[in-house]
């Protein structure tokens, strides 16, 4: 009886397997595969451990690999062509010793040169062969090392005749979330959260149910001491250029103009969320070929506030950008930007503000900028009552090349003091209305640039300090 029960159970395991009984706990540090096996292989694997019920079982490599596996077969191309480039290689060193051994003397003239251009014609082959070959071997060595983390295959020491749990080591399946959003109408987004998976472990993975967690599978529990929290008189502020500092290491939005390839989609049936960044997906084709394939979390249209911005006194580039109310958490703050078909950014930027989220769209060349300081008759200085009062500024020069009107909105700064020796006043704003000044210096000017307009914005501040300091800015 026990030998028919265990009959039964091997020609059942093939039907369990593609039953999809198999499921996948992908984890920031690891992954946790349960499958029924039909056979010893495992995959081209580096590390990991595996277990068959409770028991553990040893992972080992072999010298033979079963052909019907795709990643096998990968593998057996390439060192068949491997091979075959050993075959060409053989045959130049073999060539080459022949013809330092033969002598003109030996034959006579004619035959010489007979034999001579046959030796150079079969030499030319081969040497053109060689390298032929040796792109093929590194094209494929490529291709097979994106899809894999060994060389070798690896199987199981013993069959394995029920479920078995092999552990991955972290590094192997790349997870993490992409935003996308489509431009619609003048006022409109569709924001599309995607999850994007690679598999390049050298196991070829298909489950019933997935769960992925924006987590570590191992965490790390401590007891919690108690801390007293102390007041005690504040420190004297030091004099440092922190905040100047880290304004300057900003950067502004650099956008791609060029297409991008699209990425295939995942064979995913259903996706539900469990958690905070965690899901559920049902009925998952992971194979490993170390492509991206991405799996839609959600898409939804939101209201947008839409308009051109610029930043003169650190980037002279003028910026579309968008601000828009998320509907769930974004927890990147990397975009894909299109507009259609057509992609108008592969790496943009957003963050959130007070008043939502702001996301830079494209760049916009239509509109150019210049910057310059006021020249030395535009300035003026003078001592009233033991006080210097310095008047200085710059003007800036926008060009709308275009043959639309443009709303745009000017980040700027004037000098702000960091002590009360040192009094700045903003005097006026030309050719702009400004918006709004805050006790940084941050100043926001509002400007509508006509079709084909160039515009000049002029802003001019005082600068009130006693007449034996000196000052910098």
């Amino acid at each position: 009886m026990k030998r028919v029960s265990r009959v039964l159970l091997l020609l059942l395991l093939p039907l369990l397997s593609a039953m999809g009984g198999s499921t996948l706990e992908l984890y920031r540090d690891g992954a946790v595969y349960r499958y029924i096996p039909v056979d010893d292989y495992v995959g081209f694997l580096s590390g990991g451990e595996a277990k068959c019920g409770e028991k553990g079982v040893a992972l080992e490599h072999r010298g033979s690999c079963p052909e019907a596996k795709r990643l096998c077969k990968e593998r057996l191309e390439l060192e068949k062509s491997m091979t075959d480039l050993r075959g060409v290689e053989e045959n130049l060193r073999i060539l080459e010793g022949m013809e330092k051994q033969v002598k003109p003397t030996d034959v006579s003239a004619d035959k010489w040169a007979a034999a001579a251009e046959k030796l150079g014609k079969r030499h030319a082959e081969l040497r053109l062969s060689e390298e032929e070959m040796k792109l093929r071997v590194e094209a494929l060595r490529e291709r097979f090392s994106r899809q894999s983390s060994s060389d070798e295959a690896l199987f199981l020491s013993r069959g394995c005749k029920g479920e078995l749990e092999l552990t991955m080591p972290p590094g192997l399946i790349d997870l993490w979330i992409e935003n996308e959003a489509e431009l619609d109408g003048e006022k409109g987004l569709t924001i599309r959260h995607y999850l994007v998976l690679r598999n390049h472990s050298g196991v070829e993975i298909s489950v019933k149910d997935a769960r992925i967690y924006a987590r570590n599978r191992r965490i790390r529990l401590a007891p919690i001491d108690f801390r007293p929290w102390i007041v005690r008189p504040a420190p004297l502020p030091a004099e440092s250029g922190r905040k100047a500092f880290y304004r300057r290491m900003e950067r502004g939005v650099k956008v791609n103009e060029a297409m991008i390839a699209p990425v295939p989609e995942a064979s995913a049936k259903r996706i539900r969320k469990i958690g905070d960044r965690n899901y559920a997906v049902g009925k998952l084709e992971l194979p490993s070929t170390g492509e991206e394939i991405r799996i839609k979390l959600s898409e939804y249209r939101a209201d947008a506030r839409c308009g051109e911005v610029a930043y003169p006194y650190r980037d002279l580039h003028c910026y579309r950008v968008c601000r828009f109310h998320p509907k769930e958490e974004i927890v990147s703050d990397d975009w894909l930007i299109r507009d259609g078909r057509q992609i108008l950014s592969d790496h943009a930027k957003g963050r959130y503000e007070k008043d939502g989220y702001l996301l830079y769209v494209e760049r916009d060349d239509s509109v150019t900028i210049r910057r310059r300081p006021l020249v030395e008759k535009e300035r003026s200085s003078g001592i009233f009552g033991g006080q210097i009062r310095r008047k200085d500024g710059f003007v800036l020069t926008l060009v709308n090349a275009s043959g639309k009107p443009k709303d745009l909105t000017l980040i700027e700064r004037i000098p702000r003091s960091t002590t009360e020796k040192i009094e700045v006043k903003l005097l006026k704003v030309e050719g702009g209305k400004k918006l709004s000044l805050d006790k940084e210096g941050k100043l926001t000017i509002a400007v509508r640039l006509a079709p084909e307009e160039t515009r000049t914005v002029k802003v001019l501040f005082d600068l009130r300090y006693d007449k034996d300091l000196k000052i910098v800015y």
